[in-house]
């Protein structure tokens, strides 16, 4: 992939600590969940319509900061980490969609933050989905959500991952013991297959993310089950959905049924295909990504 398409990449050991990047004029706070749970948050703040970013697997709510930046005149952008990720409480139990739903609206009420905007990324797709289809939103935007089954429940045995995550679960335990330049060039194991270093904002809150990751959390993943398997809550959604697709993460997948869970069932949607770019779209190709969803929340 031609580096030109990740401008603001230099050698990965000279990127800054996350806590440089993130701007002081930030919230950070917590929400005391029904359960007493700790769910952290970041919020950019002001009077202005509301947007939730949610993420997914392994990273946080800071793995959005560039996208917050570009958007924070415009919106009172909050980012949350869910459990088990970040600054949030860890994954002490089995980790639920709905567990997950009920801290996603534990923020918006203690936040006030009515009919908002939410984009979710990956898993975090998945909740916001799922969100919409019990919560007024003014709009949902679906990037890159699990359009087949990546991790069946057998590739657990009890409660102990599958041997080939070990040097997954490794790196990511190292990472949290090296000095900063190490970490930023150690955490370039854990990329997705084929990708190159990422711009400054996104590949330092990648790699953090797997620092605030609970590898416990694994356990819950794999039995949370994906939305487009659960038609007839795509079609209890009532806001306009935007769902965002990329290249399969693997190559050579049909997702065309999985696709079609959600066109097919949707109330009104659209669709938008990125050829170009991976999984974490929102950080291969930054500028459409920004274009096509302010565009699709301004008309919603």
């Amino acid at each position: 992939m031609d580096m030109a398409s990740f401008p603001g990449t230099r050698p990965v050991e000279h990127y800054r600590p996350l806590d440089e990047l993130l701007p002081a004029r930030w919230q950070s706070g917590f929400v005391t969940a029904d359960d007493g749970a700790r769910l952290h948050f970041r919020r950019t703040g002001g009077d202005k319509p509301a947007l939730v970013l949610l993420h997914g697997v392994q990273v946080s709510g800071a793995s959005w900061l560039r996208t917050a930046l570009a958007l924070e005149d415009r919106f009172d952008v909050v980012m949350p980490d869910s459990r088990g990720h970040g600054n949030s409480a860890r994954a002490d139990s089995l980790i639920t969609h709905e567990r997950l739903i009920v801290d996603v609206q534990a923020i918006l009420r203690a936040l006030n933050l009515h009919n908002p905007a939410v984009i979710g990324h990956s898993m975090g797709a998945d909740v916001a989905g799922r969100l919409a289809a019990v919560e007024p939103l003014r709009a949902v935007i679906l990037v890159d959500p699990a359009l087949q089954s990546f991790a069946p429940a057998a590739l657990l045995s009890g409660d102990e991952p599958p041997p080939w995550m070990a040097p997954i679960l490794e790196a990511m335990a190292r990472l949290k013991t090296l000095p900063h330049p190490e970490r930023m060039q150690a955490g370039l194991s854990l990329l997705p297959p084929g990708t190159p270093p990422w711009a400054e904002m996104d590949y330092v809150s990648f790699v953090d993310g797997q620092i605030g990751f609970d590898p416990g959390f694994f356990r819950s993943a794999v039995k949370m089950g994906y939305l487009f398997e659960a038609p007839d809550l795509i079609a209890r959604i009532a806001c306009p959905v935007l769902l965002l697709t990329a290249r399969p993460m693997m190559p050579g997948a049909n997702l065309e049924p999985g696709q079609r869970a959600f066109t097919e069932n949707w109330q009104r949607g659209e669709h938008v295909h990125f050829e170009d770019a991976g999984h974490f779209v929102m950080f291969d190709q930054f500028e459409r990504f920004l274009d096509v969803v302010t565009r699709f929340i301004a008309t919603a």
